[in-house]
């Protein structure tokens, strides 16, 4: 413990964070969201719609939370120790988890996320199914417009979900990969310093 002291424990930690965060989403970018999109589209979209609602849950909602509160504390610290060994390197993962990890979540997937439960929603609370008409629109005379169909809009936001999710979170798995290794390297380097 004397070698490592806190803070160094506390890079080992954000270090192990970043790891297990990132490995989540490489699951999901190598294999998850492949089996999602190989099933029908209402089959598909109500999974990920349940995953997301369980991932802001403990185990990794915990992990999530606590691994970025550590990771801006350690920023915070690496930021105002510049001139210790090691601490651009603390610094750098932290902005590469935070910018890269984090923001890319709150900015892209969380919306996404927020935009295929409201559709997955409207398709419970319509008692729609896959494959069903919708009801032709209202209105007198003149040309009538269809709506879409509350399982057309959750099949539309699927299709899309899939591509831009799927991009942002392997942005995502690199850059948790990315900062794991800059802490580790941090440390390293502040244990040979």
């Amino acid at each position: 413990m004397d070698a490592l002291g806190v803070l160094g424990w506390a890079v080992v930690a954000a270090a192990v964070g970043c790891g297990l965060v990132g490995g989540v989403l490489f699951a999901f970018s190598t294999f998850v969201m492949a089996g999602l999109r190989s099933v029908a589209p209402d089959v598909g979209a109500a999974a990920m719609a349940a995953i997301n609602r369980h991932a802001t849950r403990a185990p990794f909602g915990s992990l999530l939370l606590v691994t970025t509160g550590l990771v801006a504390v350690l920023g915070v610290v690496a930021a105002t120790r510049l001139d210790e060994a090691g601490a651009g390197l603390v610094l750098a993962g932290a902005v590469v988890y935070l910018v890269g990890g984090i923001g890319v979540t709150a900015a892209v997937n969380v919306p996404l996320n927020d935009r295929l439960e409201a559709a997955e929603a409207a398709v419970s609370t319509s008692g729609a199914r896959s494959g069903e008409a919708s009801p032709s629109g209202g209105g007198s005379g003149g040309s009538r417009v269809r709506p879409a169909s509350p399982t057309a809009e959750r099949d539309r936001v699927w299709a899309g979900f899939l591509e831009r999710w799927v991009a942002w979170n392997h942005v995502r798995t690199l850059a948790c990969a990315v900062a794991a290794l800059l802490l580790t390297l941090g440390l390293v380097t502040r244990l040979a310093g």
